[in-house]
């Protein structure tokens, strides 16, 4: 049985095919038209097998998609063999904003609308697993050093993340007012993302509740609720300990200035946040850099620890 079939519109072909493509590098089977529908074969027939006999369906969620009337058959037989969603057999992933309706809006999605290539991989590599932590990129080859496989291209805007520069970055020493806006500004990023997440959450399943509290500026606590009980709880805020800047997380119900991780800036190269005390964690240490996180990474990062205890 073939892991999954991507249902797309032809407007979202280049996503349909990058989506295929990052999910076979990570070692799953897919099935997609462009390249398993063959000149000569029946489309409907080849359709048909492909929704029934993949273990999952990946929609690529668009407006086109969902004014297609011939993508509507192939989400639906995913749907009606799993329509509680007890096998995830249905994944939506959305490439481009869109309002979905009917029965749709209950089944969790995938978004990638407006990430960089990887953290948009990161998130579907993420979302299609159950629980497995290999690691979001591939390790680099042990032998000649060359990649023999072409990437595909990215069908997402370019952006500071994905952009190639023409010469080599040069290092350079980092100012105390460096460090300072630096770490401001990630604090102002692990926040925003907090919030959009919890949001997104609270929209998405009727059984979760959210609660985003900000005590300052540079202090807010989160909380999700399963059911009405409390089920994730952390603190994030910037601190200044003798001099020295970090931006602290707690999680549980710990009271005080008691921390369970603190991100403190890397000392030159390119700007970046130091996980302290990710160091022993093997799981987080094969999703992130951990001595190497960009604002956006260490914002995942840290909301991954904070809704680990929902997985248990």
């Amino acid at each position: 049985m073939t892991d999954f079939f991507i249902s797309y519109t032809h407007a979202d072909a280049k996503w349909a095919e990058w989506i295929a493509y990052i999910l076979e590098e990570e070692g799953f089977s897919t099935i997609i038209q462009a390249w398993d529908f063959r000149p000569g074969s029946n489309f409907v027939l080849e359709m048909q097998n492909a929704a029934t006999t993949a273990a999952r369906t990946i929609m690529v969620l668009s407006p086109d998609y969902l004014n297609s009337k011939m993508a509507a058959p192939e989400w639906a037989s995913a749907f009606a063999q799993d329509p509680q969603g007890l096998e995830r057999r249905l994944i939506p992933v959305m490439v481009r904003k869109c309002e979905p309706g009917g029965l749709l809006p209950t089944i969790v999605q995938i978004r990638v609308v407006g990430l960089s290539e990887d953290v948009a991989k990161d998130a579907i590599i993420a979302g299609v697993r159950n629980a497995r932590a290999k690691p979001s990129k591939r390790p680099i080859f042990p032998g000649t050093g060359i990649d023999p496989v072409p990437h595909k291209a990215f069908p997402g805007a370019a952006t500071e993340l994905t952009r190639k520069s023409v010469i080599p970055r040069m290092p350079r020493q980092w100012t105390d007012a460096d460090r300072k806006r630096f770490l401001k500004d990630g604090f102002a990023e692990i926040r925003t993302i907090f919030e959009k997440n919890l949001k997104q959450a609270d929209e998405e399943e009727p059984r979760v509740e959210v609660d985003f509290t900000p005590t300052s500026p540079f202090d807010f606590s989160a909380e999700i609720f399963i059911d009405g009980n409390s089920k994730a709880r952390c603190r994030v805020w910037l601190a200044n300990d003798f001099g020295s800047q970090s931006i602290r997380f707690q999680e549980g119900n710990t009271t005080g200035d008691a921390f369970n991780e603190s991100l403190y800036p890397s000392t030159d190269g390119e700007p970046s946040l130091f996980a302290t005390m990710a160091l022993s964690d093997i799981e987080f240490k094969r999703i992130f850099d951990i001595k190497k996180l960009t604002a956006e990474r260490a914002a995942a990062y840290l909301w991954m620890k904070f809704v680990k205890p929902l997985s248990y």
